[in-house]
């Protein structure tokens, strides 16, 4: 099965030329942003938030806060300042667009793959472990493998596999 959606391994590498490409010097700050507006968003859904978030405090120096959760919200202000964000999915997710593919996002899709709603702070600590270990056996980096299984996991659910990329090159992300 895993050999059968390889491809998918690169979703982290394609969205970080994707937004080279757009944002030049501001491509970590916008890695951090689309991050942070990540939780319970769908992928153009997302970045569609970050995006607005970065071009009206570019502006500006505001953003209007509509959209987000309140759990976004802390780590949008920590992302426009610089400062390390919060959560370890969120944190793992920014740290893997900004190209280190040894840190591991776990997601819901990641928890369901392995036939779990929810996880304890030590699961999630055990289930990155896992990762790591599964990864290794497939010669790839955690984050590519984690992309990986987070594909399978969603077309298990019925869903097309989507990327930022894949979305972008259908002119759906860019105003």
């Amino acid at each position: 099965m895993i050999e059968r959606y390889r491809d998918h391994g690169q979703w982290y590498a394609e969205t970080r030329r994707l937004i080279e490409c757009r944002y030049g010097a501001d491509a970590d700050l916008f890695c951090d942003l689309l991050a942070a507006t990540s939780p319970r968003k769908r992928v153009a859904e997302n970045w569609r938030l970050a995006e607005r978030i970065y071009r009206e405090y570019k502006l500006s120096g505001r953003y209007s806060t509509h959209g987000l959760m309140p759990c976004h919200k802390r780590n949008v202000e920590n992302a426009l300042h610089g400062r390390p964000l919060s959560g370890s999915k969120v944190a793992a997710f920014a740290e893997n667009l900004r190209g280190n593919l040894n840190r591991v996002t776990i997601d819901v899709w990641v928890y369901r793959y392995y036939g779990r709603e929810r996880v304890t702070v030590k699961e999630y600590r055990e289930l990155e472990k896992r990762i790591r270990r599964e990864a290794k056996r497939y010669h790839l980096k955690p984050a590519e493998y984690q992309a990986i299984i987070w594909t399978i996991a969603r077309s298990r659910y019925g869903y097309k596999p989507v990327s930022f990329a894949g979305i972008a090159a259908q002119g759906y992300l860019f105003t």
